[in-house]
C-alpha cells in the first residue's frame, strides 16, 4: 500500500494514550446536521442499506450518531488527517461506524463465541469486499485496505487503554462511541452540534438498550472484551440521566 492510500484509509498511527496527541480544541463552534450529511458512494449507500436492513432501529439510529460525532470531532479537533466530506477517509469512516455494531444482532450475538467485536471485523471484512453477500444492489465494493481498516477499528472499538498505538480510524469510533454511549468527551464539539444530530438521529431508549446489549454479551460469553470496562452499564444509565447526550433518551 503507498503512503497515500495507508492515509486515506485511515491508518495514520496515533498513540492509544490520548494525552500524547491531545485534540486540538478550546471553543469548538455549532456544526449544522446539513454539514456532516453521509457520504454518497455507491459502496457507501449498499452498507447504509445492509446496516439498516440488519439493525434495531434503535442501534441504527446510534451509528449515525457515532459516524457525525466522529465528522464533527476530526473536523474540530483533527484538521490535519483532512477528514472531509466526500474523501475517502470520510467513506472508510461512515463504514465503520455504521458496521461497528453489526456483530450486536439478535442473530448474530448469540451465534458466536467470539466477543462481538471480533466476530463483527471479520463479517465486515466480507461483506465490504463483496457487494453480492449483502443482498439485491451488487454494487460498491472496498479495496481489501479499505475493509481491513474498518474491521481492525471494529475489533478495537472498545479496547480503550493507553499503551501501544491505534488507527486514526479507532480513535473516532472511540471518541464517537464513548460520547453517544456514556457522554464522555462532550467537551470536543460544541453542544448545539449534540443537539443537532440528537434531533436528527433521535435516541429514545437507547440507554436502556444498549446496557441490555452489553448484559447479555457478558451473560452469553463472560470472557468477552467488554467485561473488561469496568462499570460501563453504570456509565451508561448515568448518561441516560445527565441530559449530555441522554437528553432524548
Amino acid at each position: 500500500m503507498n503512503r497515500d492510500a495507508f492515509t486515506a484509509y485511515g491508518f495514520t498511527a496515533l498513540p492509544a494514550d490520548q494525552s500524547k496527541l491531545p485534540p486540538a480544541t478550546t471553543s469548538p463552534s455549532p456544526i449544522l446536521i446539513e454539514a456532516l450529511a453521509p457520504p454518497s458512494t455507491a459502496l457507501a449507500k449498499r452498507i447504509n442499506a445492509y446496516a439498516q436492513a440488519k439493525l434495531s432501529q434503535d442501534t441504527y439510529r446510534h451509528s449515525l450518531r457515532v459516524y457525525k460525532y466522529g465528522r464533527a470531532i476530526a473536523q474540530e479537533c483533527f484538521p490535519q488527517f483532512n477528514l472531509i466530506a466526500g474523501s475517502t477517509l470520510d467513506e472508510t469512516w461512515f463504514l465503520t461506524a455504521l458496521l461497528h455494531d453489526i456483530g450486536t444482532t439478535d442473530s448474530h450475538l448469540t451465534a458466536t463465541r467470539l466477543s462481538y467485536e471480533f466476530w463483527a471485523g471479520i463479517h465486515a471484512i466480507d461483506i465490504l469486499q463483496h457487494a453480492e453477500t449483502t443482498g439485491k444492489g451488487g454494487e460498491g465494493d472496498a479495496t481489501i485496505d479499505q475493509a481491513e481498516s474498518v474491521a481492525e477499528a471494529i475489533i478495537r472499538h472498545q479496547d480503550v487503554q493507553d499503551k501501544g498505538s491505534i488507527t486514526l480510524v479507532t480513535r473516532l469510533i472511540h471518541l464517537g462511541t464513548l460520547l453517544d454511549n456514556i457522554g464522555a468527551g462532550q467537551e470536543l464539539i460544541h453542544k448545539d452540534t449534540i443537539d443537532n444530530v440528537v434531533k436528527a438521529h433521535p435516541r429514545p431508549g437507547w440507554s436502556g438498550c444498549f446496557k441490555a446489549t452489553v448484559e447479555k454479551e457478558k451473560a452469553y460469553k463472560p470472557y468477552a472484551m467488554v467485561s473488561r470496562i469496568e462499570g460501563f452499564e453504570e456509565a451508561i444509565e448515568e448518561n441516560r440521566k445527565s441530559g449530555v447526550t441522554g437528553q432524548y433518551d
